[in-house]
């Protein structure tokens, strides 16, 4: 294995100098008159604005027969509203000169849009007509069927994809979060007009949204225009989801007709809101998530056994997900199997090194701070404080969290994480080839 050097003690010099020019920002927080929350962070110096209206509701708050749901009005609300066509939605988006997009995740939707000033009233005025007037026509519902079973297939070729979708599954099995966020061709063929409508009524009403601003605006006029065009049902959100119950071990197995064999080895971990949660992302980005990387290092550069291979942390607001995931030749996937084992085994047994800990301290830090560097990045904060814990976060705290973490800790969570009893199992590949078991874990 090559030698790895300590880095040079610049970026700890940086971090502080930023965190010191660094305040938190003055933020509004109130409920509009029709119920949704608003966050809206002023920024006098740019001459752009930054929105997004966040659904409380992703796939995690679908049942077994609603998979995909959530996904599937997040494409079909661009499809037309009660008051335009697709075409003519399609003209105004491109016409204000900036970006308006949408994406689903596990436990949110969020329609944002991204102009520079003089366009701030018509981006206020075609989110809250996507989210609140979607038309859901039969004819683009079946139209748009298509194209996400399409999306659905192209995922269903990439193996990497189709591991994440498969390793949830193992681990949150009967549960919504192992859902995949697209859903499946099958549970998408069964969806009607009347289950589209029936869930948006449920989801998208007024105490279920929350609207986050950044940039340069009026915010009487901001908070006047998100009133007129939010009109939803006052309802009360819907109650909070069930935490998925802990699941013994299993694999699975995908026989594919593909030239690389890849695995996903995965396991539950801790919560957004969870005190370890700052000691096992550190522990993960020592261990997979950069090229200086334990993993990286060794099974890439040493030994030249993969392209692609690193470890992952989610986390949600009730559990997490920490695994690995590496994709190689066939006839080199037992061998990379070992060497992951092997580097799980020394970070467990033997601790991590001084200058590990701050290198992976300082990514993190990096990407707090970051969050402050764009306007979508601070609506992308803001309303990851307010979803899971709360509130905001102060710069300080956030800061403090990360920098305290020891390698005392780390050490712990290493130790918690990395327990075989607990791991799950994924892969894919072509016919014939030895690839790994659960019954193979030996660290």
């Amino acid at each position: 294995m090559p030698t790895t050097r300590r880095p040079a003690p610049t970026a700890g010099r940086f971090l502080r100098e930023a965190q010191a020019t660094l305040d938190d920002p003055p933020y509004q927080r109130e409920l509009l008159p029709g119920g949704a929350l608003l966050l809206a962070e002023p920024v006098s110096s740019v001459p752009s604005l930054a929105l997004g209206i966040w659904v409380r509701s992703g796939s995690v708050a679908e049942s077994a027969d609603e998979a995909g749901l959530a996904h599937f009005i997040e494409h079909l609300v661009f499809k037309g509203t009660r008051r335009h066509s697709a075409y003519r939605l399609a003209q105004q988006m491109e016409a204000i000169g900036g970006q308006v997009d949408a994406f689903t995740t596990k436990e949110t939707t969020c329609f944002y849009a991204r102009v520079f000033e003089g366009h701030h009233d018509e981006a206020v005025r075609l989110l809250t007509e996507l989210v609140a007037q979607p038309a859901f026509a039969a004819d683009q519902l079946e139209r748009e069927r298509d194209v996400i079973e399409e999306e659905i297939q192209s995922y269903d070729d990439t193996p990497e994809e189709r591991l994440q979708d498969v390793a949830a599954e193992l681990v949150f099995r009967g549960h919504p979060l192992g859902h995949p966020i697209l859903g499946t061709v099958e549970s998408l063929r069964e969806v009607r007009v009347s289950d589209v409508k029936r869930f948006h009524r449920r989801h998208y009403t007024a105490h279920n949204l929350i609207v986050t601003a950044a940039g340069r605006f009026d915010l009487p006029t901001l908070r006047d225009s998100l009133t007129r065009g939010l009109r939803l049902p006052r309802t009360a959100a819907p109650a909070t989801r069930r935490t998925p119950k802990e699941r013994p071990p299993s694999e699975r197995h995908e026989e594919r007709d593909l030239q690389q064999a890849s695995l996903c080895l995965v396991r539950r971990a801790a919560s957004a809101r969870a005190p370890e949660r700052h000691a096992e992302a550190i522990f993960n980005t020592i261990l997979g998530a950069g090229m200086s990387s334990r993993l990286f290092q060794r099974i890439r550069e040493a030994e030249g056994l993969a392209y692609s291979v690193y470890s992952f942390h989610d986390t949600y607001r009730s559990t997490g997900m920490f695994g690995v995931y590496l994709g190689c030749q066939p006839n080199k996937l037992r061998r990379a199997f070992t060497l992951v084992q092997r580097e799980f085994t020394r970070i467990r047994d033997g601790g991590i090194r001084r200058w590990e800990l701050e290198s992976a301290r300082a990514q993190l830090l990096m990407n707090l701070f970051l969050s402050y560097e764009s306007m979508y990045e601070r609506i992308n904060r803001l309303a990851y404080n307010e979803l899971h814990h709360g509130g905001q976060v102060p710069l300080a705290r956030a800061v403090a969290e990360i920098s305290d973490v020891t390698a005392e800790q780390v050490a712990v969570a290493a130790r918690a994480l990395l327990d075989p009893a607990h791991f799950s199992l994924a892969t894919v590949g072509p016919a014939g080839h030895a690839r790994p078991r659960l019954a193979d874990l030996d660290f």
